[in-house]
């Protein structure tokens, strides 16, 4: 019981440690992993190493090819585009139901949500990947807050898998840095139609907060390649495991 327990740990560790690296932007886009350096690398097996990309595979955050194996993905403009399109879309249909539908404990769970976001500091990946991954929650829970009185089931799954895509293209591409941009700000301006019931304004509030977060930045696949280190960092302590 002892060996699983501690394999399931080494497997989580190195599981945290990968994924560190990868939203650092410690990997070029396109980087193809080698198993046997992973595995040199952390004194670890394959079985743990294809097992640990699996995993992150499944979230988004590493591609798998048959016969070319893990790669670290390669977000391209044309894909953004229509990824932050759809969210819009589907984004602001879920808030204007919400509006027309919300009752008074629906406006309590959006006031409790955004003063949460607006005492949350948001710091880059690269300053604190916890304190920045504890924002992403936090920031996920405000657009689910938003969006909670829509009434349909199927649109909440729809838009709740659609943010977490775009999270994640969000992440690798380092989209959204907050350079020439208020967060905070285009946060409230939604928060505030949303509270005044104005269903035009929160559209508009929420396209443009989509619309900035897509064209903040370039993704790295029309960049130069960033210089892979000889070795990823280790992990700092624990940090949240995932956004989900």
């Amino acid at each position: 019981m002892a060996r699983t327990d501690q394999a399931e740990t080494r497997n989580h560790t190195l599981y945290l440690q990968i994924r560190q690296a990868l939203l650092r932007g410690e990997y070029a886009s396109g980087h193809r992993f080698k198993l046997n350096e992973l595995c040199a690398d952390y004194a670890v097996s394959v079985s743990v190493v294809r097992e640990v990309l699996t995993r992150l595979a499944e979230q988004g955050l590493a591609s798998f090819e048959p016969n070319k194996g893990f790669s670290v993905p390669r977000p391209m403009i044309e894909e953004i585009d229509d990824l932050a399109f759809v969210r819009s879309e589907l984004e602001t249909i879920a808030i204007r139901r919400s509006i027309e539908r919300g009752d008074v404990q629906w406006e309590s769970g959006v006031l409790a949500a955004h003063y949460r976001l607006a005492h949350t500091p948001l710091p880059s990946p690269q300053e604190s990947l916890e304190a920045y991954e504890q924002w992403a929650l936090v920031h996920r829970s405000f657009h689910d807050a938003c969006a909670a009185a829509c009434g349909s089931p199927q649109l909440q799954n729809m838009r709740s898998t659609l943010f977490h895509q775009f999270e994640i293209m969000r992440q690798l591409s380092n989209l959204g840095s907050g350079q020439n941009r208020d967060v905070a700000q285009e946060h409230a301006d939604i928060f505030n139609a949303v509270m005044s019931r104005d269903v035009d304004q929160a559209e508009e509030a929420v396209r443009r907060h989509i619309e900035r977060t897509r064209s903040t930045s370039t993704p790295p696949a029309t960049k130069g390649r960033r210089r892979n280190p000889e070795k990823p960092r280790k992990a700092e302590g624990s940090i949240a495991a995932n956004l989900n």
